[in-house]
Protein backbone atom coordinates (compact mmCIF):
# COMPACT_ATOMS: atom_id res chain seq x y z
CA UNK A 1 0.00 0.00 0.00
CA UNK A 2 1.20 3.26 -1.16
CA UNK A 3 1.26 5.57 1.10
CA UNK A 4 -1.20 8.26 -0.49
CA UNK A 5 -3.25 5.25 -0.58
CA UNK A 6 -3.04 5.09 2.98
CA UNK A 7 -3.84 8.65 3.78
CA UNK A 8 -6.81 8.19 1.56
CA UNK A 9 -7.97 5.78 3.23
CA UNK A 10 -7.77 7.88 6.52
CA UNK A 11 -9.66 10.75 5.06
CA UNK A 12 -12.25 8.26 4.21
CA UNK A 13 -12.67 6.90 7.41
CA UNK A 14 -12.84 10.29 8.56
CA UNK A 15 -15.72 11.34 7.15
CA UNK A 16 -16.98 7.91 8.20
CA UNK A 17 -16.23 8.82 12.25
CA UNK A 18 -17.89 12.28 11.20
CA UNK A 19 -21.09 10.98 10.17
CA UNK A 20 -21.05 8.62 13.53
CA UNK A 21 -20.05 11.57 15.39
CA UNK A 22 -23.07 13.26 14.35
CA UNK A 23 -25.48 10.43 14.41
CA UNK A 24 -24.97 9.76 17.89
CA UNK A 25 -24.42 13.41 19.22
CA UNK A 26 -28.40 13.84 16.95
CA UNK A 27 -29.64 11.91 20.39
CA UNK A 28 -28.27 14.22 22.68
CA UNK A 29 -29.52 17.52 20.79
CA UNK A 30 -33.20 16.76 21.27
CA UNK A 31 -32.38 17.60 25.29
CA UNK A 32 -29.92 20.16 24.40
CA UNK A 33 -27.69 22.69 22.18
CA UNK A 34 -25.36 22.28 19.53
CA UNK A 35 -22.84 24.55 21.15
CA UNK A 36 -23.40 22.42 24.12
CA UNK A 37 -22.16 19.45 21.76
CA UNK A 38 -18.93 21.39 20.52
CA UNK A 39 -17.74 22.06 23.80
CA UNK A 40 -18.22 18.63 24.82
CA UNK A 41 -16.59 16.89 21.62
CA UNK A 42 -13.45 19.25 22.86
CA UNK A 43 -13.20 18.10 26.22
CA UNK A 44 -13.15 14.93 25.59
CA UNK A 45 -10.77 14.65 23.43
CA UNK A 46 -8.50 16.85 25.61
CA UNK A 47 -9.16 14.26 28.15
CA UNK A 48 -8.51 11.32 25.91
CA UNK A 49 -5.14 12.69 24.90
CA UNK A 50 -3.43 14.69 27.29
CA UNK A 51 -1.22 11.73 28.86
CA UNK A 52 0.66 11.69 25.79
CA UNK A 53 0.42 15.11 24.68
CA UNK A 54 2.11 15.72 28.09
CA UNK A 55 4.77 13.36 27.92
CA UNK A 56 5.57 15.18 24.06
CA UNK A 57 6.23 18.25 26.25
CA UNK A 58 8.24 16.76 28.38
CA UNK A 59 10.87 15.32 25.75
CA UNK A 60 10.28 18.78 24.25
CA UNK A 61 8.93 17.52 20.81
CA UNK A 62 6.41 20.66 20.72
CA UNK A 63 7.03 23.32 17.98
CA UNK A 64 5.59 26.42 19.64
CA UNK A 65 4.39 27.71 16.38
CA UNK A 66 3.08 24.67 15.08
CA UNK A 67 1.29 24.37 18.58
CA UNK A 68 -0.57 27.96 17.92
CA UNK A 69 -1.25 27.14 14.68
CA UNK A 70 -3.31 24.42 15.59
CA UNK A 71 -4.94 26.18 18.02
CA UNK A 72 -6.03 28.54 15.46
CA UNK A 73 -7.40 25.92 13.20
CA UNK A 74 -9.72 24.59 15.93
CA UNK A 75 -10.85 28.15 16.47
CA UNK A 76 -11.70 28.56 12.89
CA UNK A 77 -13.90 24.99 12.88
CA UNK A 78 -15.93 23.74 14.56
CA UNK A 79 -14.76 26.28 17.16
CA UNK A 80 -16.13 29.78 14.80
CA UNK A 81 -17.10 27.38 11.79
CA UNK A 82 -19.58 25.27 13.72
CA UNK A 83 -21.30 28.01 15.32
CA UNK A 84 -21.88 30.13 12.51
CA UNK A 85 -22.87 27.18 10.36
CA UNK A 86 -25.68 26.02 13.42
CA UNK A 87 -26.56 29.57 13.39
CA UNK A 88 -26.80 29.59 9.39
CA UNK A 89 -29.52 26.61 9.55
CA UNK A 90 -31.54 28.69 12.33
CA UNK A 91 -31.38 32.02 10.08
CA UNK A 92 -32.05 30.50 6.18
CA UNK A 93 -32.44 26.41 6.77
CA UNK A 94 -30.20 23.07 6.72
CA UNK A 95 -30.33 22.97 3.09
CA UNK A 96 -29.13 26.46 1.96
CA UNK A 97 -26.35 26.37 4.90
CA UNK A 98 -25.13 22.45 3.76
CA UNK A 99 -25.20 23.42 0.44
CA UNK A 100 -22.62 26.20 0.78
CA UNK A 101 -20.70 23.98 3.58
CA UNK A 102 -19.94 21.94 0.85
CA UNK A 103 -18.44 23.44 -1.20
CA UNK A 104 -15.58 23.49 1.49
CA UNK A 105 -13.32 21.31 -0.42
CA UNK A 106 -12.89 23.28 -3.19
CA UNK A 107 -12.41 26.12 -1.62
CA UNK A 108 -9.79 24.18 0.56
CA UNK A 109 -8.17 23.07 -2.93
CA UNK A 110 -7.82 26.93 -4.03
CA UNK A 111 -6.34 27.47 -0.46
CA UNK A 112 -3.83 24.80 -1.05
CA UNK A 113 -2.59 25.77 -4.79
CA UNK A 114 -2.81 29.15 -4.08
CA UNK A 115 -1.09 29.72 -0.55
CA UNK A 116 0.20 26.39 0.06
CA UNK A 117 2.40 25.49 -3.34
CA UNK A 118 0.50 22.26 -4.00
CA UNK A 119 0.33 20.90 -7.74
CA UNK A 120 -3.02 19.03 -8.06
CA UNK A 121 -3.46 16.89 -11.03
CA UNK A 122 -6.42 17.22 -13.27
CA UNK A 123 -7.87 14.34 -11.71
CA UNK A 124 -7.86 15.80 -8.31
CA UNK A 125 -9.61 18.76 -9.37
CA UNK A 126 -12.34 16.59 -11.62
CA UNK A 127 -12.97 14.00 -8.29
CA UNK A 128 -13.11 17.05 -5.85
CA UNK A 129 -15.62 18.97 -8.13
CA UNK A 130 -17.51 15.37 -8.69
CA UNK A 131 -17.80 14.73 -4.65
CA UNK A 132 -18.89 19.05 -4.29
CA UNK A 133 -21.70 18.31 -6.67
CA UNK A 134 -22.77 15.18 -5.46
CA UNK A 135 -22.61 16.48 -1.56
CA UNK A 136 -24.54 20.08 -2.85
CA UNK A 137 -27.30 17.61 -4.75
CA UNK A 138 -27.80 15.58 -1.65
CA UNK A 139 -28.14 18.70 0.13
CA UNK A 140 -30.74 20.19 -1.82
CA UNK A 141 -32.91 17.00 -1.70
CA UNK A 142 -35.89 18.82 -0.85
CA UNK A 143 -36.58 21.65 -3.63
CA UNK A 144 -35.39 25.11 -2.66
CA UNK A 145 -38.01 27.98 -2.56
CA UNK A 146 -37.67 31.03 -2.17
CA UNK A 147 -36.05 32.13 0.95
CA UNK A 148 -39.31 33.81 3.20
CA UNK A 149 -39.01 36.95 4.73
CA UNK A 150 -35.97 37.83 2.79
CA UNK A 151 -37.46 41.17 0.76
CA UNK A 152 -35.08 43.31 -0.78
CA UNK A 153 -32.34 42.12 1.33
CA UNK A 154 -28.80 41.95 -0.60
CA UNK A 155 -27.57 38.54 -1.42
CA UNK A 156 -24.37 38.81 1.18
CA UNK A 157 -26.62 39.69 4.27
CA UNK A 158 -28.96 36.50 4.10
CA UNK A 159 -26.41 34.17 3.12
CA UNK A 160 -23.23 35.88 5.39
CA UNK A 161 -23.09 32.92 8.48
CA UNK A 162 -23.14 30.27 5.74
CA UNK A 163 -20.74 31.76 3.52
CA UNK A 164 -18.34 32.67 6.81
CA UNK A 165 -18.68 29.05 7.64
CA UNK A 166 -17.32 27.74 4.28
CA UNK A 167 -14.53 29.54 4.45
CA UNK A 168 -13.61 28.94 7.91
CA UNK A 169 -13.89 25.03 7.26
CA UNK A 170 -11.27 25.28 4.47
CA UNK A 171 -9.04 27.57 6.61
CA UNK A 172 -8.91 24.67 9.36
CA UNK A 173 -8.13 22.17 6.73
CA UNK A 174 -5.54 24.15 5.55
CA UNK A 175 -4.20 25.25 9.66
CA UNK A 176 -4.27 21.49 10.27
CA UNK A 177 -2.38 20.97 7.46
CA UNK A 178 0.61 23.11 7.84
CA UNK A 179 0.10 22.74 12.12
CA UNK A 180 0.52 18.88 11.66
CA UNK A 181 3.93 19.10 9.83
CA UNK A 182 5.70 21.22 12.42
CA UNK A 183 3.68 19.19 15.37
CA UNK A 184 4.67 15.19 14.52
CA UNK A 185 2.97 14.43 17.82
CA UNK A 186 -1.06 13.55 16.91
CA UNK A 187 -1.67 13.86 20.36
CA UNK A 188 -0.21 16.88 21.02
CA UNK A 189 -2.21 18.20 17.65
CA UNK A 190 -5.99 17.40 18.74
CA UNK A 191 -5.04 18.52 22.16
CA UNK A 192 -3.87 21.93 20.18
CA UNK A 193 -7.20 22.20 17.95
CA UNK A 194 -9.53 21.44 20.58
CA UNK A 195 -7.60 23.95 22.83
CA UNK A 196 -9.17 26.44 20.03
CA UNK A 197 -12.32 24.94 20.19
CA UNK A 198 -13.25 25.59 23.11
CA UNK A 199 -11.77 29.34 23.76
CA UNK A 200 -13.66 30.13 20.36
CA UNK A 201 -17.19 28.60 21.38
CA UNK A 202 -16.83 29.95 24.95
CA UNK A 203 -15.99 33.45 23.31
CA UNK A 204 -19.09 33.27 21.19
CA UNK A 205 -21.32 31.83 23.83
CA UNK A 206 -22.60 34.77 25.07
CA UNK A 207 -23.47 36.29 21.87
CA UNK A 208 -26.04 33.26 21.58
CA UNK A 209 -30.04 33.70 21.99
CA UNK A 210 -30.27 32.29 25.49
CA UNK A 211 -32.28 29.21 23.78
CA UNK A 212 -28.84 28.27 21.89
CA UNK A 213 -26.66 28.51 24.59
CA UNK A 214 -24.81 25.75 26.81
CA UNK A 215 -27.26 23.78 28.47
CA UNK A 216 -26.38 20.07 29.78
CA UNK A 217 -28.88 17.90 30.63
CA UNK A 218 -28.97 14.35 31.88
CA UNK A 219 -30.60 12.92 29.31
CA UNK A 220 -27.54 14.59 26.79
CA UNK A 221 -24.36 13.86 28.45
CA UNK A 222 -23.52 10.42 27.86
CA UNK A 223 -24.47 10.81 24.19
CA UNK A 224 -22.47 13.92 23.52
CA UNK A 225 -19.29 11.67 25.42
CA UNK A 226 -19.83 9.10 23.13
CA UNK A 227 -19.86 11.29 20.29
CA UNK A 228 -16.62 13.03 21.62
CA UNK A 229 -14.82 9.44 21.65
CA UNK A 230 -15.88 9.19 17.76
CA UNK A 231 -14.81 12.31 17.16
CA UNK A 232 -11.38 12.51 18.83
CA UNK A 233 -11.00 9.25 16.67
CA UNK A 234 -12.11 10.62 13.09
CA UNK A 235 -9.75 13.90 13.37
CA UNK A 236 -6.81 11.21 14.54
CA UNK A 237 -7.24 9.71 11.44
CA UNK A 238 -7.87 13.22 9.60
CA UNK A 239 -4.39 14.16 11.14
CA UNK A 240 -2.65 10.98 10.39
CA UNK A 241 -3.89 11.44 6.44
CA UNK A 242 -2.56 14.95 6.53
CA UNK A 243 0.63 13.74 7.88
CA UNK A 244 1.23 11.46 4.50
CA UNK A 245 -0.42 13.81 1.33
CA UNK A 246 -0.63 17.27 0.29
CA UNK A 247 -4.19 18.89 1.35
CA UNK A 248 -5.37 18.70 -1.68
CA UNK A 249 -5.12 14.96 -2.33
CA UNK A 250 -7.23 14.07 0.87
CA UNK A 251 -9.30 17.07 2.01
CA UNK A 252 -12.46 16.17 -0.61
CA UNK A 253 -12.31 12.69 0.49
CA UNK A 254 -13.09 13.68 4.45
CA UNK A 255 -16.49 15.67 2.81
CA UNK A 256 -18.18 12.33 1.37
CA UNK A 257 -20.07 12.36 4.83
CA UNK A 258 -23.31 12.66 3.14
CA UNK A 259 -22.85 9.23 1.75
CA UNK A 260 -22.46 7.61 5.05
CA UNK A 261 -25.18 9.71 6.50
CA UNK A 262 -28.01 8.40 4.14
CA UNK A 263 -27.08 5.21 5.25
CA UNK A 264 -27.45 6.24 9.05
CA UNK A 265 -30.39 8.06 7.99
CA UNK A 266 -32.26 4.82 7.07
CA UNK A 267 -30.89 2.85 9.44
CA UNK A 268 -30.82 4.90 12.74
CA UNK A 269 -33.86 7.44 11.70
CA UNK A 270 -35.64 5.73 9.09
CA UNK A 271 -35.65 9.06 7.27
CA UNK A 272 -35.21 7.39 3.70
CA UNK A 273 -38.60 6.08 2.59
CA UNK A 274 -37.55 6.14 -1.08
CA UNK A 275 -34.99 6.21 -3.27
CA UNK A 276 -35.63 9.39 -5.44
CA UNK A 277 -33.74 10.47 -8.53
CA UNK A 278 -31.86 13.10 -6.72
CA UNK A 279 -30.62 11.07 -3.97
CA UNK A 280 -29.24 8.60 -6.32
CA UNK A 281 -27.42 11.33 -8.35
CA UNK A 282 -25.52 12.45 -5.24
CA UNK A 283 -24.54 9.37 -4.10
CA UNK A 284 -23.06 8.19 -7.09
CA UNK A 285 -21.52 11.87 -8.30
CA UNK A 286 -20.09 11.15 -5.02
CA UNK A 287 -18.85 8.22 -5.36
CA UNK A 288 -17.60 8.54 -8.32
CA UNK A 289 -15.80 11.59 -7.26
CA UNK A 290 -14.02 9.28 -4.83
CA UNK A 291 -12.53 6.78 -7.10
CA UNK A 292 -11.25 9.45 -9.23
CA UNK A 293 -9.48 11.06 -6.72
CA UNK A 294 -8.37 7.89 -5.36
CA UNK A 295 -6.78 7.21 -8.47
CA UNK A 296 -5.12 10.23 -8.94
CA UNK A 297 -1.42 10.44 -8.07
CA UNK A 298 -0.83 14.36 -8.61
Amino acid sequence: MTTLLAAQIFALLTAFGLTTCDAVARYGLRSSTPVTAIVTLAGVTILLYTPAAASAFIAQEVNPLGFLILVCAGAAAPGLGGTFFYMSVQRIGMARTASFAGSSPLVALLIAVTLMGEKPGPWTYLGTGLIVGGVMVLSNEHRLAALPGRGNQPFWRVFILAASATLLFAVAAALRKVGVIRVPSLSVALCAASIGVLGATLFLHRFLPEGNRIRFTRQSVGWFAASGAINSLAHLSFFSALQRAPLSSVVSLAYVSPLFALGYSWLLFREVERLNIRVLAGALLICAGAVVVTQARG
